[in-house]
Protein backbone atom coordinates (compact mmCIF):
# COMPACT_ATOMS: atom_id res chain seq x y z
CA UNK A 1 0.00 0.00 0.00
CA UNK A 2 1.52 3.37 -1.25
CA UNK A 3 1.05 6.37 1.08
CA UNK A 4 -0.12 9.45 -0.74
CA UNK A 5 2.22 11.75 -2.37
CA UNK A 6 2.45 15.19 -0.78
CA UNK A 7 4.17 18.40 -1.50
CA UNK A 8 5.87 19.71 1.40
CA UNK A 9 7.18 22.67 -0.13
CA UNK A 10 3.24 23.47 -0.66
CA UNK A 11 2.60 23.03 2.86
CA UNK A 12 5.16 24.97 4.03
CA UNK A 13 4.03 27.80 1.95
CA UNK A 14 0.80 27.85 3.37
CA UNK A 15 1.69 27.30 7.40
CA UNK A 16 3.43 30.56 6.57
CA UNK A 17 1.18 32.05 4.82
CA UNK A 18 -1.01 31.24 7.47
CA UNK A 19 1.22 32.23 10.62
CA UNK A 20 1.83 36.09 8.80
CA UNK A 21 -1.59 36.34 8.53
CA UNK A 22 -2.45 35.34 12.20
CA UNK A 23 0.65 37.96 13.31
CA UNK A 24 -1.17 41.00 11.29
CA UNK A 25 -4.01 39.87 12.85
CA UNK A 26 -2.64 40.62 16.36
CA UNK A 27 -1.04 43.57 15.62
CA UNK A 28 -4.05 45.07 14.04
CA UNK A 29 -5.74 44.04 17.49
CA UNK A 30 -2.75 45.74 19.60
CA UNK A 31 -3.07 48.90 17.72
CA UNK A 32 -6.66 49.13 17.62
CA UNK A 33 -6.48 48.68 21.53
CA UNK A 34 -3.97 51.00 22.22
CA UNK A 35 -5.72 53.35 19.72
CA UNK A 36 -8.96 53.57 21.69
CA UNK A 37 -7.50 54.03 25.07
CA UNK A 38 -7.10 50.54 26.14
CA UNK A 39 -3.86 50.20 28.75
CA UNK A 40 -4.24 46.95 30.04
CA UNK A 41 -5.97 44.84 32.45
CA UNK A 42 -7.02 46.99 35.59
CA UNK A 43 -5.22 50.25 34.09
CA UNK A 44 -8.48 53.08 33.71
CA UNK A 45 -6.23 55.46 31.91
CA UNK A 46 -9.11 57.97 31.78
CA UNK A 47 -8.90 61.69 33.11
CA UNK A 48 -9.16 60.77 36.69
CA UNK A 49 -6.92 58.09 36.34
CA UNK A 50 -3.30 58.62 38.67
CA UNK A 51 -0.11 59.97 36.58
CA UNK A 52 3.26 59.35 37.12
CA UNK A 53 5.39 62.90 36.95
CA UNK A 54 8.54 61.96 37.55
CA UNK A 55 10.46 59.30 39.75
CA UNK A 56 13.77 59.39 41.41
CA UNK A 57 15.50 56.25 41.81
CA UNK A 58 17.33 56.14 44.84
CA UNK A 59 18.72 52.72 46.06
CA UNK A 60 18.25 48.74 44.09
CA UNK A 61 14.62 49.10 45.61
CA UNK A 62 13.99 52.40 46.72
CA UNK A 63 12.69 55.75 44.96
CA UNK A 64 10.86 58.94 45.58
CA UNK A 65 7.91 59.64 43.14
CA UNK A 66 5.08 62.59 42.36
CA UNK A 67 2.05 61.47 41.62
CA UNK A 68 -1.10 63.75 40.01
CA UNK A 69 -4.20 62.64 41.26
CA UNK A 70 -7.38 64.53 40.97
CA UNK A 71 -5.87 67.71 40.80
CA UNK A 72 -3.42 67.45 43.35
CA UNK A 73 0.59 66.38 43.25
CA UNK A 74 1.52 63.59 45.35
CA UNK A 75 5.28 63.65 46.62
CA UNK A 76 5.84 59.40 47.29
CA UNK A 77 8.39 57.20 48.98
CA UNK A 78 8.32 53.75 47.60
CA UNK A 79 10.23 50.86 48.98
CA UNK A 80 9.74 47.14 48.56
CA UNK A 81 7.89 47.05 51.86
CA UNK A 82 5.80 49.89 51.47
CA UNK A 83 4.43 53.67 50.13
CA UNK A 84 5.08 56.81 52.33
CA UNK A 85 3.05 60.16 51.36
CA UNK A 86 6.01 62.88 51.96
CA UNK A 87 4.28 65.39 50.75
CA UNK A 88 1.24 67.07 48.72
CA UNK A 89 -0.40 70.25 47.39
CA UNK A 90 -2.47 71.83 44.54
CA UNK A 91 -1.05 71.00 41.10
CA UNK A 92 -0.35 73.84 39.52
CA UNK A 93 0.35 73.00 35.78
CA UNK A 94 -2.29 74.03 32.89
CA UNK A 95 -4.00 71.70 31.38
CA UNK A 96 -1.22 70.77 28.47
CA UNK A 97 0.99 69.85 31.51
CA UNK A 98 -1.56 67.52 32.76
CA UNK A 99 -2.00 66.08 29.43
CA UNK A 100 1.76 65.45 28.85
CA UNK A 101 3.39 61.61 28.96
CA UNK A 102 5.61 60.50 32.10
CA UNK A 103 8.69 62.08 32.24
CA UNK A 104 12.10 60.31 32.81
CA UNK A 105 14.21 62.08 35.65
CA UNK A 106 16.21 63.55 32.85
CA UNK A 107 19.28 66.52 34.46
CA UNK A 108 17.15 68.57 36.90
CA UNK A 109 14.05 67.73 35.90
CA UNK A 110 12.87 65.72 39.23
CA UNK A 111 15.03 68.42 41.32
CA UNK A 112 13.25 71.38 40.23
CA UNK A 113 9.89 69.53 40.59
CA UNK A 114 10.90 67.99 43.81
CA UNK A 115 12.47 71.72 45.11
CA UNK A 116 8.94 73.06 44.03
CA UNK A 117 6.86 70.75 45.94
CA UNK A 118 9.09 70.84 49.06
CA UNK A 119 10.60 74.82 49.67
CA UNK A 120 7.04 76.35 50.25
CA UNK A 121 6.40 73.69 53.25
CA UNK A 122 9.73 74.37 54.83
CA UNK A 123 8.45 78.05 54.73
CA UNK A 124 5.77 77.08 56.54
CA UNK A 125 7.93 74.79 59.24
CA UNK A 126 9.88 77.96 60.18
Amino acid sequence: MALPVVDSGVSILTTLGYLCLLLAVIFLAFYLLRRIGFHGLGGTGGKGAPRLMSRLVLGARQSVAVVRFRGRDFLLGVTEERISLLASEDADAGPDEADAPVRSSGPGSFADLLGKKIRPNRGEDG
